[in-house]
Parts: C-alpha cells; sequence; structure tokens
C-alpha cells in the first residue's frame, strides 16, 4: 500500500480504544441544520451510529420542520432526536436558544458535536451557556462566507471551539483563508462512509441497460454546484464519436434545476442516451450497476458519494476541485478534469469506455485506498481523539 496516495499530512489520527470503559465514554450531542439527504447528513447519521457502537451515548439534534429525511433514519436506528424550530426572526432566536440549552442540560452533554454554519454558531452560544466544551465540522459549502456577519459570527465560534474541523485540506486552507485563522487552528477530519451492498442485475433491467452496455453514473442534488449540466453536455459530445461501446447515462438526485436538465436534454435529443432518476434510496444498486462514476462539481468538500464510488470500485471521473484531489491522484485512481470542461469531461470518459483494463485498474486501486483511510471507523477514531481532550467530570451540567 505504500505506493498509494494516503490520507494528507495534517489529518487527525487516533489511537483511541475502540470501546471506552464506562468511566471514559462521553454523551455527545450531535447537531445538524439540515433534515433534507446529502452528504453532510450521511456523515452525522454513520458517525453517530459507530460512536453510539463504541459505547458512547449519542444525542441527536436536528431543525423540525424539513423533509423529515435524517430524523426518520436516526429514528429508525433508535435514536431520539431533538427536532428544536426557528420560531423567531434571525440572526439569533431566543427560543430556539433557550430550548437547546435545556436539551444540552437534561442529556447532560459532556460535548456538542455542530455540523456547518449555523448549528455551528448556535453550539458555540449554548456551549458558553452551559460550560459544555464543543466541536465544529464545516463540511466544504462556501455560504458562511456570503456575508460580513455571516464570517464574523463563524470566526467568534471557531475561536471558542474545542476544535474547528475541515473535512479536506483544501476545506481547512479555504476555512483559514475566509476567516483570517492560522492554518494551525484548523484540523482536518477526512468524512468516512461505509460500503454499500448492492445488486448490479436489478438496476440495469429497470434502465434496460444491456449486458455489453455502460452504464455512466452520477449521483448528487440536482444543484448548478453539482454541474450535471456539464456531465449532459459531455453526453452530447459522446453521442458524436466513433467507436465506443453503447452507454446510457444515469443521474441520481433531485433539486431545483430538474425541469432545466430535461430542458437541456431535449434540446441535445439525448432521452435515450440520458435519465434523470429522482431521488433514490437503492445507492448501492446503482453503484453496482454501474461501469463508470462521474462528479462533474464546480465545488465541493470531502464529497461522501465520492467515497461511496471509490469503495464499489467504480473508475471515476471528476472534477479537480475542492477536496477531491485529496482523494482522486490522476491516472492512478481516478481521472481528475478542470471543472465546467465538458469537451475534456467527455475525451475522458470516452477514454475509460475505449479501456475496460485500465478503468478496471483504477477502481481497484482507488478502492484500495478508500478502505485504507476512509471507513467510517477510521473517522469515527479521529474524532473521538478529539473528544477525548473532554472528560465527563471536566463538563460542568448545570
Amino acid at each position: 500500500m505504500s505506493n498509494l496516495p494516503t490520507p494528507a499530512e495534517g489529518i487527525v489520527t487516533a489511537a483511541t480504544s475502540p470501546h471506552p470503559s464506562a468511566a471514559d465514554a462521553l454523551r455527545i450531542g450531535q447537531l445538524i441544520e439540515s433534515d433534507g439527504p446529502g452528504g453532510a447528513e450521511s456523515v452525522m447519521l454513520q458517525l453517530s451510529c459507530e460512536l453510539r457502537r463504541r459505547g458512547h451515548a449519542v444525542h441527536p439534534a436536528v431543525f423540525g420542520g424539513g423533509e423529515g429525511w435524517l430524523s426518520g433514519r436516526l429514528s429508525d436506528e433508535g435514536f431520539e432526536p431533538f427536532l428544536p424550530r426557528i420560531t423567531g426572526r434571525l440572526p439569533l432566536d431566543v427560543r430556539l436558544l433557550y430550548s437547546m440549552c435545556r436539551w444540552a442540560r437534561r442529556n447532560q452533554c459532556d460535548v456538542l458535536h455542530a455540523h456547518d454554519f449555523t448549528m455551528g454558531v448556535y453550539a458555540a452560544l449554548v456551549g458558553r451557556l452551559t460550560r459544555v466544551p464543543y466541536v465544529i465540522t464545516m463540511h466544504g459549502g462556501l455560504y458562511y462566507a456570503s456575508s460580513q456577519r455571516r464570517r464574523v459570527a463563524m470566526r467568534w465560534a471557531a475561536r471558542g471551539a474545542r476544535a474547528f474541523v475541515g473535512v479536506s485540506p483544501a476545506t481547512c486552507a479555504q476555512l483559514a483563508e475566509c476567516l483570517g485563522l492560522p492554518s494551525r487552528v484548523v484540523a482536518c477530519v477526512p468524512n468516512g462512509v461505509a460500503p454499500l451492498p448492492g445488486d448490479r442485475s436489478r438496476v440495469r433491467a429497470e434502465l434496460g441497460v444491456r449486458d455489453a452496455d455502460r452504464l455512466i453514473l452520477a449521483v448528487g442534488n440536482l444543484y448548478p454546484v453539482k454541474g450535471h449540466r456539464v456531465l449532459i453536455d459531455a453526453a452530447g459530445m459522446l453521442s458524436t464519436m466513433h467507436g465506443l461501446p453503447g452507454w446510457r447515462v444515469a443521474i441520481a438526485g433531485r433539486g431545483g434545476e430538474e425541469e432545466l436538465l430535461h430542458q437541456r436534454i431535449r434540446a441535445l435529443t439525448l432521452d435515450r442516451h440520458v435519465s434523470l432518476l429522482g431521488l433514490r434510496s437503492d445507492i448501492g444498486d446503482l453503484l453496482a450497476a454501474a461501469d463508470v462514476w462521474v462528479m462533474p462539481s464546480l465545488s465541493e468538500g470531502l464529497p461522501m458519494a465520492l467515497l461511496e464510488a471509490m469503495f464499489a470500485g467504480l473508475p471515476i471521473v471528476a472534477s479537480n476541485v475542492g477536496g477531491i484531489p485529496s482523494l482522486i491522484q490522476d491516472a492512478i485512481t481516478g481521472v481528475l478534469v478542470p471543472p465546467e470542461n465538458h469537451t475534456l469531461l467527455a475525451e475522458r470518459i470516452a477514454d475509460l469506455l475505449r479501456a475496460p483494463a485500465f478503468a478496471a485498474a483504477l477502481g481497484s486501486r482507488a478502492r484500495a485506498v478508500a478502505r485504507e483511510g476512509y471507513s467510517v471507523s477510521r473517522m469515527a477514531e479521529r474524532y473521538a481523539e478529539l473528544y477525548g481532550t473532554v472528560s465527563p467530570s471536566s463538563s460542568s451540567h448545570q
């Protein structure tokens, strides 16, 4: 494994016991603002399950009144999620803050772990009022940088955190630069995922993909930043190329760009080549059915969907943005292309379609990297090291 890329220097590593003694077990509040399907939400869900498996008590909090995707899955896993609601006017909802303080005290939380901007700021307020230390993880979105007021709030919250975390070296550097923080104060803890088993034949039969055809898969919400329009334009170029095996493109996800993408598909007469699948719960089956995986994003942190594709051993073509290059080494564990360049994207996809042995080697090496450094277990170990600076007896529960 020494010749394969490993997580970047500066990433938190851990030597903590996977099962703490009763005296060392922590009561951990996990907080996130979104209740919809997404990468950060999946991280919180999987991290909560793994921490509980290791003997810690986990108390999740999700803003109520949302889609119910994350809170529903937390409930399915046996958690009792706290669903606070924003009832007042932003930037600060005093009633919400009061209810979150009561929740933290009632559960005697030893540490709060907030994901992304809004819950990061509220965790900082709750932590100061209840004297509970807090950790903030930023997953790569840039909306905290959209105004001076948000940047000031985020900087204030970060400076009081027990740990301020980015999910990739690129995310950490971006956080430090945007917030004017020394780079040494931003820890790097990569996301981790669990391998997804799947049934290859079911989805291919559903889509009418023949055994000899290649299925090109993209997974992500239908937002402009995910670059699905670029993939559709690349498919338009693929349709003009000669010497390719039969192929289909499937895009799984839901979002506000759906109708615009449908219009682009019709304009390029790609109806028989490109399918928008909507929100899917059978990602394991989709990965098993695919032959090439594409992430044409314009911006990313450390994408969970990319890690899932790596665990599935798929050959990957991805944009050279955000944390993606920390996962994919060009021509070794995948293929990198500039963002918003549909011509190069089409050419690199065509290269993999023409060279199945090379594509299979890329996928095999990507899977080895994922198993080595990006499992849920490794992610939990790294966070346990950060939490481990907190002892249950050190927190004041008032």
